[in-house]
């Protein structure tokens, strides 16, 4: 077995970087399955439990919701495993690093498909596509997620500039996360301000066939993402340029600049790249990938867990090929219980979630051997249809560029595109397509071996720099790629498992992709490359260009009339017989999306709203797979929002806290963490009895050496209805979770009153609780007092009941225990505890769990229990420290007249 053992040596390094970022298989079993660490000849360890989610795909959307998880867990105890099938090739995005030109060093090609252009499938290493993609991330427009497609809900917390809980919508966060709501300060210079001058001239003038207007679309994200309307100064800090000195006097004339400004900023490319650090000694993270996100989980994970990783709560296993799930029919549906693999199986506790985070293609086969090839698994298939065009202009064409300027810049700026389908006799059918044009520009100087490594780092596509190294210090090179969307629901596109039994992988059944364009698709791809050209011809405004032509990078005719492209780049797919086509073959553009879409119907969608597989319990998809349509721009924008979403949706926040008519907060989640502290007080343990920590408007129990206490200290009652919302990483298993609330308790800083019982732990004050107060329990599992030998399951010890009051009944001294609910892990519930004179009624997720009224002719009623008005040392209330992170939230109360 592999455990424990250091860096490799290779023949030309040592391998710290996977070594410590990553887990072998052997390691992760030995930390979650008792059976595995005693094979291992590894001690038992009593704070060993299985992992809580387990991520297929440690690619882009699989290292972004992994992070997620680990970062909304923060303070907690969940634990989450990435399975990733590739190795860990680099640490950040390969443009931050010297040119490398890695070529085909990670892909790798898992299906078959009908296409004569094969697919480039999938980089297979941690991280995925996103060390190598190209960083444009548009975001749709509404009208490109439609809403006869798309789940309500979903599109209501995506557009949303903010969500109900006050956090900004998923679309804000996913380029927040990235860097496209930034200021574009990657692209700037007096070649780009100039191209995107010229650029925003023609489209005013209307020269481009079917461009968008730029006043019907909406604010570019740096300024869409604020909050207060820009001035300005803002919007001319945001483009770099300076504003008109002196500004207009019209209000009329300031508003039209104002308009101008906008517009212009919506010519900016939105590419996922920091260039600037967020704060003050900080480095940018420059172009966005998914490991620099997976690294540091894991060894914020590894310093938490030392020496042990029984309790480290993010481990990535590379390397490891999951070949299919095991899937158990219990009596409400199916459930994930286990995961094969090519290094051995893996068990998935009952609690744990499983998130399918593989390319679209490979996640659709998973599904389709695992739940069945019943259903619309593989059905809508849609993919980009992509063109490019390669050309030289002259830069006297740009007239606003000065012609002093000798250095080479590089310039990116998008225009977004809209065609009306037409019938066949020539009239409008009412239905649109979209599609963008991504412009890159190079030049003002000649290039040599240096200035190609800087170029390597401008120009946001990676497959583009061949042709732009022609460019030179009296020409330019532009690329115009256009991308468009492929109709949704074609039912000539689909992924099944391949009906050649020979044609397998890893032992199971490929994929058959079949990919075909639509007579919509192809109309909307004759749009694309006609509004293509009429920029072309535009922006080479009446000189001469030069057409290179791709693969090998070349000239194919120089000196030509602009209008030439169309005869010299054909509108047609390029191979072996078209080697100057400007379009290319579906499927080459990385961005399959669509086979296990979303949506509220099991018999149109393959997953719910939220990407959780119709029928199935515990397994849930992420990436582009679940797009009902596409839309024109890159799917990385949606991805990510969908994978925060998710995140979110299996680890919820705590609601944001409201007023209540007669509540006053003790603690709402927005207090200084100061004022907590001085409000809410640790009882004295003596011996490091656990603390609570204060993480994203909750409080966190963190065990220690015996139980703890954190109680408020500010305030004491007398008869009240307590309400407080709380959160159980592991309601079962082993080391599940177990905390209380105690109530009417004396204050922990004072001396034991003689003849009071207890102290229930010698030296610990964090027991005066149980001594003089009742506590609310919570304990899924309902465990027995080990001290005492007593067994699990007794219902006065589980959640819900007033803690060991162990007669039933209505009775004084008796409780009325009705409680049946079993509660989910890692959701929020709630508790309302009214206490009156000596009867304490709760309430669980708004039903009765019990009612109890003390018994007076019991001795131990003359200390437990007491008012603040019988007992000024009495009437406190508090959270008990035990087992497990429980967490609590909007903890208010309402004191009884």
């Amino acid at each position: 077995m592999d455990i424990g053992s250091g860096p490799q040596h290779t023949r030309f390094s040592l391998d710290v970087l996977g070594r410590y970022v990553c887990n072998t298989f052997d390691e992760a079993l030995a930390s979650s399955d008792p059976v595995a660490r005693a094979n291992a000849q590894l001690q038992p360890h009593s704070a060993m439990r299985p992992f809580d989610f387990i991520i297929i795909g440690g690619g882009t959307f699989g290292g972004v919701i992994a992070e997620h998880l680990w970062f909304r867990s923060t303070g907690r105890s969940e634990r989450i495993l990435v399975l990733e099938a590739g190795p860990f090739l680099l640490p950040e995005h390969s443009q931050n690093l010297p040119s490398l030109g890695l070529g085909t060093e990670v892909w790798g090609l898992s299906w078959r498909s009908n296409s004569d252009v094969p697919f480039d499938g999938l980089a297979y290493c941690v991280g995925g596509r996103s060390v190598l993609w190209g960083g444009w991330s548009p975001r749709p427009l509404d009208s490109e997620t439609p809403a006869e497609a798309w789940p309500k809900t979903v599109l209501d917390d995506l557009h949303s500039a903010r969500l109900p809980n006050g956090n900004n919508g998923y679309f804000r966060q996913s380029g927040q996360q990235i860097g496209v709501t930034s200021t574009n300060d990657f692209m700037f210079g007096d070649l780009h301000s100039a191209l995107r001058d010229q650029v925003y001239t023609i489209l005013e003038s209307g020269r481009v066939t079917e461009a968008v207007p730029l006043a019907h679309l909406p604010d570019a994200p740096p300024v869409e993402i604020l909050d207060t309307r820009p001035t300005l100064a803002d919007l001319a800090a945001l483009l770099g340029v300076p504003l008109p000195s002196p500004l207009p006097a019209d209000p009329g004339q300031l508003r039209d600049l104002e308009q101008t400004l906008r517009k212009k900023l919506k010519l900016e490319a939105p590419l996922a790249v920091q260039a600037r650090a967020e704060h003050a000694g900080f480095f940018p993270m420059n172009k966005f990938s998914a490991v620099p996100l997976m690294i540091k989980a894991a060894r914020v994970a590894s310093k938490e867990s030392y020496p042990d990783d029984v309790s480290k709560r993010f481990m990535i296993v590379p390397q490891c090929h999951v070949t299919r799930l095991s899937v158990a029919n219990d009596s409400d549906g199916k459930r994930v219980t286990g995961i094969l693999t090519e290094r051995g199986p893996i068990s998935v506790a009952p609690d744990c979630k499983v998130i399918v985070a593989l390319g679209t293609i490979e996640s659709t086969r998973l599904a389709l051997l695992s739940f069945g090839e019943q259903g619309p698994i593989g059905s809508n298939l849609m993919a980009h249809l992509r063109s490019n065009i390669d050309f030289r202009i002259p830069r006297i064409a740009l007239d606003k560029l000065s012609p002093t300027v000798q250095a080479l810049q590089s310039s990116a700026l998008l225009v977004k595109g809209k065609h009306n389908f037409k019938r066949a006799d020539g009239t409008l059918d009412g239905t649109v397509g979209y599609f963008h044009l991504q412009i890159t520009a190079s030049g003002l100087d000649n290039i040599n071996s240096d200035s190609e490594a800087e170029l390597f780092q401008k120009v946001p596509d990676i497959d583009t720099v061949y042709q732009h190294l022609l460019a030179s210090d009296s020409h330019v090179v532009i690329t115009i790629r256009g991308i468009g969307e492929m109709e949704a629901g074609n039912p000539n596109s689909n992924v099944s498992l391949d009906r050649d039994p020979s044609q397998t992988d890893y032992g199971e059944r490929k994929a058959y992709v079949n990919l075909h364009p639509s007579a919509k698709d192809l109309q909307l791809w004759d749009a694309l490359d006609q509004a293509s050209d009429d920029l072309a011809v535009a922006l080479a405004a009446g000189h001469n260009i030069d057409v290179i032509a791709r693969n090998p990078p070349r000239m194919v005719a120089s000196g030509v009339a602009a209008t030439a492209l169309t005869r010299d780049l054909p509108y047609v797919i390029r191979n072996g017989a078209n080697p100057n086509g400007r379009r290319d073959g579906l499927g080459t553009t990385h961005h399959e999306a669509g086979t296990l879409k979303m949506g509220d119907d099991p018999n149109t969608s393959v997953t719910d709203a939220h990407g959780k597989f119709h029928g199935v319990k515990n397994a849930y998809a992420v990436g582009p797979a679940l797009f009902p349509t596409i839309g024109s721009p890159n799917p990385m924008l949606t991805g990510l929002a969908l994978a925060r979403r998710l995140g979110d949706h299996v680890l919820p926040p705590p609601n944001p806290a409201q007023p209540e008519p007669g509540f006053h907060y003790l603690f709402d989640g927005t207090q200084h963490p100061a004022d907590v502290r001085a409000n809410w007080l640790i009882a004295n343990t003596g011996r490091g009895g656990g603390d609570f920590k204060i993480v994203d408007r909750s409080l966190i129990a963190q065990p220690g050496n015996g139980i703890g206490l954190l109680f408020y200290g500010s305030e004491q009652f007398d008869d009240f209805t307590l309400r407080l919302d709380f959160c159980l990483p592991h309601a079962r298993g082993n080391g599940n979770d177990n905390s209380g609330i105690f109530v009417r308790f004396r204050d922990p800083r004072r001396p034991e009153l003689p003849g009071a019982p207890g102290p229930d732990v010698p030296g610990n004050a964090a027991t005066v609780g149980v001594d003089t107060g009742y506590e609310i329990q919570i304990d899924e599992e309902a465990r027995g007092d080990r001290r005492r030998n007593e067994p699990d399951g007794s219902f006065y010890h589980r959640t819900g009941a007033i803690y060991n009051v162990r007669r039933r009944g209505t009775g004084p001294g008796e409780q009325d225990y009705t409680n049946t609910q079993q509660l989910a892990a890692g959701q929020w519930h709630t508790y309302e505890i009214t206490v009156k004179d000596r009867t304490y009624t709760v309430y669980l997720n708004g039903q009765q769990s019990t009612k109890f009224t003390a018994d007076p002719s019991d001795p131990n009623e003359r200390f437990r229990g007491r008012k603040h008005s019988e007992d000024q040392d009495s009437g406190f209330i508090g959270l008990q420290v035990h087992d497990g992170t429980v967490a609590f939230a909007n903890i208010r109360i309402c004191p009884s007249p």
